[in-house]
Formats: structure tokens, sequence, C-alpha cells
């Protein structure tokens, strides 16, 4: 409990024998109560800074009420709060900077490993306990503040050790690295097998969507010109379902929008509508 309550002090007024008369006019066991509650619903709820090694703290229960800290150096000004990635919490206001920079996002890879990637386009190794991937962003965060030194390993060492130089523990250095590789090579063949998958269904999906859309613009361009020469512009939802799939030219937008009272809003839409669709209706020749 810090500092003195209302509570105690008539507590401690009921427990003075020449102020139980009844000062308060209340009993022991409800001035016994009242100070429970009040150190309860005062008590500091403090969170600390997420930053690696930093002590700073504020007093959320006081923040999130309005009143004032119990300490100064609880305040809650200036504080900002993490609230997605493998690392979140709160940052003071001495650290927002550099946590701003380096905020980290997890990514889940397709064959059920995790891995962070760091606003500054940092990425980590993939890893198959996502708990790792907090103290891998934290490490980052302090070579990038410069408050730890990266190890140097045998592999960023210039030179190649001769063979009777080789220790124990080089060797065992060299062999993590190989099984390191061995395991990185299945892992990015996993996932250059699932990106073809991928790829090559979203291919044969997107050339049905093509097909069918282009029979579709087809069959309008021949109901206008052959079969009952039908006019796409009268009525406002063919004229719609026109300048999307088909396009009209700006002048001749203008005059539709003005006879079906299309606002600049759906104009625009229109407009972004049919260039999304331009590379299915209207593909371009593939060049030598």
């Amino acid at each position: 409990m810090i500092g003195s309550t209302a509570a105690w002090d008539r507590l401690l007024d009921l427990i003075d024998v020449t102020k139980a008369s009844g000062v308060h006019n209340m009993s022991p066991e409800t001035a016994i109560a009242d100070a429970i509650r009040e150190s309860v619903v005062n008590a500091p709820s403090l969170r600390t800074c997420l930053y690696p090694g930093c002590l700073h703290q504020y007093d959320h229960a006081a923040c999130m009420t309005g009143r004032t800290p119990d300490r100064s150096e609880w305040s809650g000004q200036g504080w900002r709060m993490v609230n997605r990635g493998p690392s979140t919490g709160s940052v003071c206001p001495e650290h927002v900077d550099i946590v701003t920079q380096h905020l980290p996002r997890t990514v889940d890879l397709p064959n059920g490993r995790w891995m962070v990637a760091c606003a500054c386009d940092w990425m980590s190794r993939p890893q198959t306990y996502g708990g790792l991937l907090r103290p891998l962003w934290q490490e980052h965060l302090l070579l990038a503040a410069g408050e730890l030194q990266a190890p140097v390993t045998l592999a960023e060492t210039p030179g190649r050790l001769p063979l009777g130089e080789h220790t124990e523990a080089t060797l065992t250095e060299l062999y993590e690295a190989l099984e390191d590789t061995e395991h990185d090579r299945a892992e990015t063949r996993e996932a250059a097998q699932a990106m073809y998958k991928s790829w090559d269904w979203h291919r044969h999906a997107l050339g049905g969507v093509s097909r069918a859309v282009v029979a579709v613009c087809n069959m309008m361009r021949t109901s206008a010109d052959f079969l009952d020469h039908r006019d796409w512009t009268v009525d406002r939802i063919d004229a719609y379902l026109w300048a999307v799939l088909i396009g009209f030219d700006d002048d001749r937008l203008k005059e539709i929008a003005a006879r079906h009272r299309w606002n600049e809003h759906r104009i625009k839409y229109v407009r972004e509508m049919h260039a999304l669709l331009a590379p299915v209706t209207d593909p371009q020749p593939k060049e030598d």
C-alpha cells in the first residue's frame, strides 16, 4: 500500500480509544472493509517496458481511471502499446522510436513453421517453436540499437582454418552449420513446391475465369452488332455491365454517366473495375 487513504485514517481513529466513540459513525468491521477495498482499488497495476533490459514502469490502473499515480515515475504519459506480433506489451517514451522502427510481425510459413519479420526488412530464420520468435526479435533490436555486439561465427571468419588447427569446438560448429544447411535445403524445397502448387492452381483458375469473361464479352458484342442490334446504353444495368466488361471511351462514358445520373464516384469505380478486368478481357500479345 503506497501512501495514506481516508479509509486507513478512519481505521486508525477507530482503533484509538479516545476517537472510538463514534466520530465517523461506523463500526470497526466497516472501517476494516473500507480500508481493504481502497487498498485493492488503489493498488498500482504496473506495466514494464518491453524493450530488453528496460526497467521503466507505469501504473496502468491509474491511467485507466484517470487518477494520479502514487509515484511520479509511474506516469503513463508518452507510453505506447504494441498489440500484435511476437512481442506485445508497453513501450516507454525512451524506446518508442527504436521499437517503432523495428516493429515485429509474425509470419506463418506453409510448412507449419514461423518466422518474425521486422519493419526494417530483417527476417529471422524459420522456427518450429513460436516461443523463440520473441527472443530472436529482442536480439535483433539490441543489435540495431548498438547495445549488443554481433557474435562472429566461424563462417564469417576470413580465411580457411588449417585442418591441424581445428579443435573440438570448431568441428562442432562446422557440423552444426552443415546440419542447419541440410535442414534449410529440405525446408526450401518444401516451400518451393508449395508455392509452385499454389501458383499452378491459381493459373488454371484464372485461365478459366478469363475464358468465361471473354465469352460473355463476345456474346455482348455479337448481340449489339448482329443478333438483335441491342443498344447496351439504354438500360442503366446494361450500360454498367458494358462499361465494366468492355468499356467506353472517355467522351462516351461521360455521356452515359449524364444519361443515367452516375456521380463521379460511380464513374471512378467503373473505370477501376474495367482496369482490373482489362488483362482478362483484352490480354496483351506476348513479347518475343
